[in-house]
């Protein structure tokens, strides 16, 4: 779950799952002029909308912390919960696509590794004494990568060109999952600024960071714009009260008393600035 606290003494609560369906739904809207659709673009969206599918369980049976006596945030979560999600998640979508399954482990891989160097300020907080562990998972995941890639690849073209398209397709997937977690962990009235990345406009580009700024009003600015055009969507949430609770079962019943709530966001592109010809010519006119 994203829960994110806020100061009208509420907990705002997002599934996992909602979160990654909804990321899915924006990222079909990738490619224009300045940014291209690397190959396998449906196995990616695919890829993007089921990477959390691991974590419908958790979101069903609410995580709760016994210490802080509240439901435990996504960040917060077990590191062995954490692999144990994410594997069942990985398995259910490599068996609907292998493709997007691939990127699946991939993105979940990469959560331990500061997403194989793409982001070094992000990696899962590993304890020591599980390190060996984790190692040796991630370790037997990309083993067992090669022979996937291969099923994959079948030697159509260079193997250097479907290498490069399959980063490509990672780098959106980490920037669609960032995204969906700016809309799924900020008010609607945010002008908090981030900035994400890097994510290619094509396979020679070397990757550009993209700058995402709320509006004050739901609208999201998002330079530059990967989007075919405007993007409407849509989180679904809840709200608890910040409290403590005494049981699970307490804060689990809040859960399932509250409503859910649609908000609505658009991500749009920077206004172009107008050069002084441009205001001097349509003043004339």
């Amino acid at each position: 779950m994203f829960i994110t606290k806020h100061e009208d003494g509420f907990l705002y609560i997002v599934n996992q799952y909602d979160h990654s369906k909804q990321a899915g739904q924006v990222a079909r809207h990738w490619g224009n002029e300045d940014f291209i659709r690397p190959q396998y673009f449906s196995s990616m969206c695919l890829g993007v909308e089921k990477h959390d599918i691991g974590w419908i369980e958790s979101d069903e049976k609410v995580l709760f912390d016994k210490v802080k006596s509240q439901p435990v945030p996504f960040l917060s979560v077990n590191l062995l919960q954490h692999v144990d999600f994410y594997g069942k998640g990985y398995e259910k979508v490599k068996a609907e696509d292998t493709y997007a399954g691939l990127l699946v482990g991939m993105h979940w891989m990469g959560l331990y590794t500061s997403r194989f160097g793409y982001d070094p300020s992000f990696t899962f907080n590993i304890p020591q004494d599980l390190a060996p562990q984790i190692n040796e998972t991630i370790t037997h995941m990309q083993k067992e990568w090669v022979d996937l890639k291969m099923e994959l690849w079948k030697k159509k073209g260079p193997r250097s060109e479907f290498e490069n398209h399959l980063w490509m397709n990672y780098e959106i997937v980490q920037f669609m999952d960032r995204l969906s977690q700016y809309v799924s962990m900020h008010k609607h009235d945010t002008t908090n600024k981030l900035v994400m990345g890097p994510v290619r406009r094509n396979l020679e580009n070397k990757g550009t960071m993209i700058t995402v700024q709320g509006q004050g009003d739901g609208t999201i600015v998002v330079d530059p714009f990967p989007f075919a055009s405007h993007v409407e969507t849509t989180v679904k949430q809840r709200k608890i009260p910040n409290v403590k609770y005494a049981t699970h079962s307490e804060v689990y019943k809040a859960l399932e008393e509250a409503e859910y709530e649609e908000v609505k966001w658009t991500f749009v592109p920077p206004v172009e600035k107008k050069t002084v010809e441009q205001v001097e010519f349509e003043s004339v006119n």
